[in-house]
């Protein structure tokens, strides 16, 4: 394709706009569950079915959006998605039934699913179209706007508007913002030849998810268990203990924004081992340390090293020869989503015959195992390494 310069750059900034937008809903979601528990009077048992169900949702759309976006386009599936993401968030957040509660969050979960692979999918043609690497910071507006997201929530809900009436509005700002920046998302052409039905992951798909399982999995132990284990390290009060997964957090954010300079500069498979060397090194601060801020300085070095590994992942997906840009991302953050979804549980059953700190401290290898298989890149890596 010969787009032009101004285009593409148009279509880096739209496509990044969805990604801030995803973010913020569901940093939005994050600061509304305890309201939706306290309004629905459910119990923690309850609530963690509520949050399976998005989960489930989400598995179930990913492996058909790579299809869907082979067929149909990346944009057209990428809006589609995006909008049906906007008109959710109030649905979930406002509901006053249980029943209707867990309709929503299926429906929820699809959504983000389905937005979640076709904005990658988007976004992994828009670096390949640039030739330089672009996913990272893409992945930085993402973190942003979580942190937005939850912010704007505590602030919608301590001036009273936690019924949904906030929620409300942030759904028709995102959607008017969608549709605002709908004429700049790039569109490609479809790869319905490429690999584009539904294909269990195998070869460079399966080694690149498991890659991104286990990325996704220190992630989802860090919601989980990070204060917990301040707690009962550090001795740190529950407002200190939140430290951690902040500091992992920000830092993540933050490096996203420079990781695309850091790609050009050392080379996606350089970046990729100290990654995972980070990752390694900072979940064994965080385990080993008796004082809370250099445990929470080990979160932050977790959220260093996590910051990149997973858009080098998509990238690389997204390359893979003989599938589509959103087969192959598909394929891959399906099994990263389920790192997500099953780490905590797993680790909590570790923990329960051993310690948290036994848990985590063996989830740290993950960042070994990351760091060694990075050589899986470096064919499919971002254009210029």
């Amino acid at each position: 394709m010969n787009q032009n310069s101004s285009a593409l750059s148009a279509a880096r900034w739209s496509i990044s706009t969805v990604f801030l937008l995803n973010g913020a809903g569901i940093g939005l979601w994050a600061a509304h569950v305890p309201v939706v528990q306290a309004r629905l009077g459910i119990d923690l048992a309850t609530l963690s079915m509520v949050l399976l169900t998005i989960a489930a949702g989400a598995l179930l759309a990913m492996p058909l959006m790579g299809g869907f976006t082979a067929r149909w386009g990346t944009r057209r599936m990428t809006l589609l998605s995006g909008f049906a993401f906007a008109a959710l968030l109030p649905v979930i957040m406002g509901v006053s039934e249980l029943r209707l509660l867990f309709l929503a969050a299926f429906a929820f979960g699809i959504s983000n699913g389905a937005l979640d692979v076709a904005m990658n999918a988007n976004a992994s043609e828009v670096e390949a179209a640039r030739g330089i690497p672009t996913l990272s910071s893409i992945h930085g507006f993402y973190s942003l706007g979580g942190l937005i997201g939850a912010a704007l929530g505590g602030l919608v809900i301590g001036q009273g508007w936690g019924d949904g009436k906030g929620a409300m509005a942030m759904g028709i700002a995102t959607a008017i913002a969608l549709a605002l920046v709908a004429p700049r998302v790039m569109a490609f052409a479809p790869t319905i030849d490429a690999g584009s039905h539904f294909q269990l992951p195998r070869g460079a798909a399966l080694s690149l998810g498991l890659l991104a399982l286990l990325c996704f999995a220190v992630e989802g132990a860090l919601v989980d268990w990070s204060a917990l284990l301040m707690q009962e390290r550090t001795k740190a009060v529950p407002a200190q203990a939140a430290l951690g997964f902040s500091a992992f957090s920000i830092a993540m954010a933050a490096c996203r924004f420079a990781g695309d300079c850091m790609i050009l500069r050392f080379g996606a498979m350089r970046v990729m081992v100290l990654g995972g060397l980070a990752m390694f090194a900072g979940l064994a601060t965080a385990v080993l340390s008796t004082h809370f801020l250099l445990s929470a300085a080990g979160f932050a070095l977790i959220g260093i090293g996590a910051a990149n590994v997973v858009p080098l992942l998509f990238g690389a997906a997204s390359r893979i020869p003989g599938m589509s840009a959103g087969a192959g991302v598909a394929a891959v953050a399906t099994l990263g989503y389920g790192g997500l979804l099953l780490a905590p549980p797993v680790l909590g059953y570790i923990a329960s015959h051993a310690s948290i700190m036994v848990a985590l401290g063996m989830l740290s290898l993950s960042g070994l195992v990351i760091a060694m298989s990075a050589g899986i890149i470096k064919v499919k890596s971002t254009p210029t390494t």
